[in-house]
């Protein structure tokens, strides 16, 4: 309560030194774009229907209020759970952000989801919406199964990473192989690959 007091007070400072007699004060001024609200390791619990879905952790959040905005930094993780309450994935990332008002979450940079059953997904950046329950990324991915490892550019599944679609898919899978392995026990099965020029996942 201490920190938020200081900052309201250096806020309202800001803000009075920026105003001039011939001219008010404009909401371009340093003042303005301060947060409301700091938190350092601290923790934000989305519910639906009454129900914890999902649990966020952040090094540091900053809550901005005019534009429903809350910023996420230093190192983020997110537990998901299902409708009976159960652990099923975890995120991390470098970064994200949250709306307030929908309750939607971003995670940026180096981001990581692997659901419980062992599925992982590698990708720089993914969309989670709490509304549709699901994950979505426009970007390059990454997807590790026990049986396969494929990339794509594009994504989207469940938050449990069970029902997945990754568009224009690449990359190596072992069921292929075996199936080959199976159709002649002399051959030794290729590997599937693929890649695109410049991949870095």
């Amino acid at each position: 309560m201490t920190r938020f007091a200081l900052l309201s007070f250096v806020s309202g400072l800001l803000l009075a030194g920026c105003t001039q007699l011939t001219e008010p004060a404009k909401e371009t001024t340093p003042g303005a774009n301060l947060p409301q609200q700091e938190l350092y390791e601290a923790t934000i619990t989305f519910y639906q229907n009454d129900r914890i879905s999902g649990v966020l952790k952040a090094g540091r959040i900053r809550k901005f209020e005019r534009t429903s905005l809350v910023l996420l930094d230093s190192g983020v993780v997110m537990d998901f759970f299902n409708e009976q309450g159960l652990h099923t994935s975890t995120l991390w990332a470098d970064s994200g952000r949250t709306d307030e008002v929908r309750k939607d979450m971003v995670a940026m940079g180096n981001v990581i989801a692997q659901s419980d059953s062992g599925e992982m997904l590698e990708t720089t950046e993914l969309r989670w919406d709490n509304t549709s329950r699901q994950v979505r990324s426009n970007v390059r991915v990454k997807l590790s199964t026990p049986t396969d490892t494929l990339y794509g550019i594009g994504f989207v599944s469940d938050e449990h990473l069970r029902n997945w679609r990754i568009d224009r898919p690449y990359g190596l899978t072992f069921r292929e192989q075996e199936r080959r392995i199976a159709r002649d026990s002399l051959a030794v099965a290729p590997q599937i690959t693929d890649s695109l020029p410049g991949d870095s996942l």
